[in-house]
């Protein structure tokens, strides 16, 4: 494989797992957007308390979602995480991801997975009018390759009104968006292309864009392909030059038809494989080393979609 993308390394990001605990876990779940920190819960093989890992010494945060549906004895709850970046990050998401398992959280399909990128540290400026040509080419790229990302989950989020696909509307509102010279405009426009597979309402007030398109997950190798796939979205079109139309063209189309080719489009768009990229852009730590694994499963993911919306036609 290709060597591991060090610009990838100073991308800042963050997730989101929403779950269901255990109601004996011993976590206390804050209000929505108003997390409480997560320090310890109750291991559920020997009920004695497990500590949380940190980042840096920051803490994980759990909230309510009123998406979240729970069975009796269980509660909902938002895990959401410090601001990880590199390697270290990913390494750091993998122990949460342990730890969380460990106090018998579970997913179910109320839950999603969302993870939100600083744009800054992507393409080096907070300049508005370099974040809007960024977003408009993001918002492009997705859209062309919505078969495989919505295909990797196996499930029907593109049918969710929480992350639906991108319409011809957000093509017109991010060409607005890169095109006004006011700011308040600029704003407008990424607030008014709503919560879909991505969502921009952040970009000038925060500096970050989310990706709400993934299902609820706790496997460590469904996580690690959906990350690595924001990743390498995300420094593409940071190096995109020539951007073409918001709809596919006909090659773009062919290609995409299923889920299962459009993974391989997607890996090759990206220089996971083949060789038109010299590094895996996107890839690094645990996203380098264990892609021959973690792409296995997003494959019988996407051929789990395809068979059950053989008429998605993303």
């Amino acid at each position: 494989m290709k060597p591991q993308d060090p610009k990838a390394e100073s991308i800042t990001f963050g997730v989101e797992l929403e779950t269901t605990i255990p109601a004996t876990a011993g976590i206390v779940v804050g209000a929505y957007h108003i997390g409480t920190t997560v320090r310890m819960g109750a291991d559920t093989q020997t009920n004695l308390p497990l500590n949380a890992p940190t980042f840096d010494g920051n803490h994980w945060k759990a909230e309510r979602d009123g998406s979240i549906r729970a069975n009796p004895g269980r509660v909902p709850c938002e895990f959401v995480s410090p601001i990880l970046k590199g390697g270290e990050g990913v390494e750091h998401l993998l122990q949460f991801l342990d730890w969380a398992n460990a106090i018998g959280a579970n997913v179910n399909a109320s839950c999603g997975c969302h993870i939100t990128v600083g744009v800054e540290s992507i393409i080096g400026t907070n300049d508005p009018q370099a974040m809007s040509e960024f977003a408009r080419k993001l918002a492009h790229i997705a859209r062309w390759h919505a078969m495989s990302i919505y295909g990797q989950t196996g499930t029907g989020r593109h049918l969710n009104q929480y992350s639906h696909t991108l319409g011809d509307d957000v093509g017109t509102l991010v060409k607005r968006m890169e095109s006004a010279t006011n700011p308040t405009r600029k704003a407008d426009a990424a607030n008014r292309c709503g919560r879909g597979m991505i969502n921009f309402k952040k970009l000038f007030s925060h500096g970050v864009i989310e990706f709400r398109v993934f299902a609820g997950t706790l496997n460590r190798h469904k996580l690690l392909h959906h990350l690595a796939t924001v990743l390498g979205l995300c420094r593409r079109a940071a190096e995109v030059e020539c951007l073409g139309a918001f709809s596919k063209n006909k090659t773009q189309a062919k290609r995409t038809a299923t889920a299962t080719h459009a993974l391989r489009f997607l890996w090759d768009y990206l220089g996971w494989t083949g060789s038109k990229r010299t590094v895996a852009l996107g890839l690094v730590g645990p996203l380098h080393a264990e892609f021959k694994t973690y792409r296995q499963i997003a494959d019988r993911m996407c051929r789990r979609f395809d068979s059950r919306f053989p008429c998605a036609n993303l």
